[in-house]
């Protein structure tokens, strides 16, 4: 007599269930990391929309021997790609402060509103870590 032994070829209910928990678990752990660095990236282009803009600023003024009004300042100087800040511009013929103030997803981020002003002080406002820390990552 011969024996047929009959051998399935494929992954048992079991073994995908094993696989299935082992990807759920390495998903679970690299989420938060993740997110930090959309937060990050998005912190990032505002800084460079920050320093771009107060370079506009810095221009105008050599040009013009003051800083412009805020009616003067085009909206493409103020505009962020990403849309997860918005830039806002407090003026006076001397003086000018930028706040990239987070939005929507972003205003979870620890960072909070980065600030820039004429004499190049980075700063931070409602923020949980130092503006060092935020102007630097």
């Amino acid at each position: 007599m011969t024996s047929h032994t009959h051998r399935s070829r494929g992954f048992s209910l079991i073994e995908l269930l094993i696989t299935v928990a082992c990807i759920a678990v390495l998903a679970s752990m690299a989420w938060p990391s993740y997110q930090q660095h959309l937060l990050r990236s998005q912190r990032t282009q505002a800084r460079a929309s920050l320093l771009q803009a107060a370079h506009w600023l810095e221009r105008a003024a050599s040009a013009n021997g003051s800083y412009p009004k805020l009616a003067d300042v085009p909206a493409s100087v103020l505009a962020i790609p990403s849309q997860r800040y918005v830039l806002q511009l407090t003026t006076t013929a001397q003086t000018y402060t930028l706040r990239a103030q987070p939005v929507g997803p972003q205003a979870t981020d620890e960072c909070g509103t980065l600030t820039l002003n004429q004499l190049g002080e980075r700063g931070v406002l409602n923020a949980k870590q130092s503006s060092a820390i935020c102007w630097s990552l």
